[in-house]
Parts: structure tokens; sequence; C-alpha cells
């Protein structure tokens, strides 16, 4: 029997209650011995996963991160870019008549659009909100609807600010 000194870092005391058990070491098992079979070893992926951590707070880490993103007004194009920019989704739709006709023209562009806040817990709500950029195959440009499609983006075409091909 070995006699052990230390507990792990520290100095075993002499009157350590469980100086005995400590000296024993760890349990060794064989393969097929009834501890074993009763209590087989657990995948070291499942083991891992007691481990990870978890949201106590549901929602907590969105919301949080929703408050970082700044809001600004939406700018007004003159009149000029207004023209411009109609141009642009006219000739855009004369070449893109049916998602065939898209496939085939392959016309890629980088659209810049104004999306209102939709956070309620926002003080930033329905007023203000931000310009974000999509790019990709234009798929369908509806004037009488008044949205364009761009990839699996959706867009009003009241609310874009500036239209680029690439």
């Amino acid at each position: 029997m070995r006699h052990y000194t230390d507990i792990g870092q520290m100095q075993m005391p002499p009157d350590f209650r469980y100086a005995r058990i400590a000296a024993q070491g760890r349990p060794r098992h064989e393969m097929f011995d009834t501890f074993c079979l009763k209590h087989p070893s657990m995948n070291v992926g499942k083991r891992a996963k007691i481990f990870s951590p978890f949201d106590a707070l549901k929602g907590f880490g969105d919301a949080v991160s929703s408050k970082e993103i700044k809001y600004t007004k939406r700018r007004e194009l003159c009149e000029s870019d207004c023209e411009e920019l109609d141009k642009k989704i006219i000739a855009l739709g004369e070449l893109i008549t049916d998602s065939r006709a898209a496939k085939e023209k392959n016309i890629t562009v980088r659209v810049t659009y104004y999306v209102a806040c939709n956070d309620p817990n926002s003080e930033a709500y329905k007023r203000l909100g931000r310009y974000v950029t999509a790019e990709g195959i234009v798929m369908n440009v509806d004037r009488v609807f008044g949205n364009m499609t761009v990839g699996n983006t959706m867009i009003e075409l009241r609310n874009i600010a500036d239209i680029e091909i690439l």
C-alpha cells in the first residue's frame, strides 16, 4: 500500500480522515467487470457537451448585440440621383423579363438599400434604420409591385439608395 503525503498541490494533514482512501489511488476496472457493464464509459463528444456553455437567459445575447447596431436617418436622394437610379432600374427591368432571362444574362449588381429598425426593444424602432448592401445576380425586377430580387434578397425599390452593376 502506497503512502500519500500530499493531495494534489497541498500537503495532506496528519489527521486527514480520508487518507486511507487517498492512499488507494484511482480505481481501476477490468473491461467486463460488473461496474463497467453497469456504468459504461461515456463517448468523448457527449462528455464534452456536458461542460459546454449554455444560454441561461434565452435571447439576452441577441438583445445585447442588437444595441451595438448603429442606426441612422434615411437619406433623401437629390433629383439627379433619383433619375439615374430610375434609369438603372428600367434598364435592368427590360433586360430581366423572367427567371430564364435572368439566368441567361447573369447580371451581377451591388445594391445599397435602407432597412428600417424592426427591433421593438430599440429606441430606433420604426424611426431610424441602417443601410445594407446586397450583392448577387438580378433575378427579378417588378416595377408594378415595386420590388427587385438580388440573389435571394427581395428589396423594395423605394428603399434603394444605389445600384452598381458589376
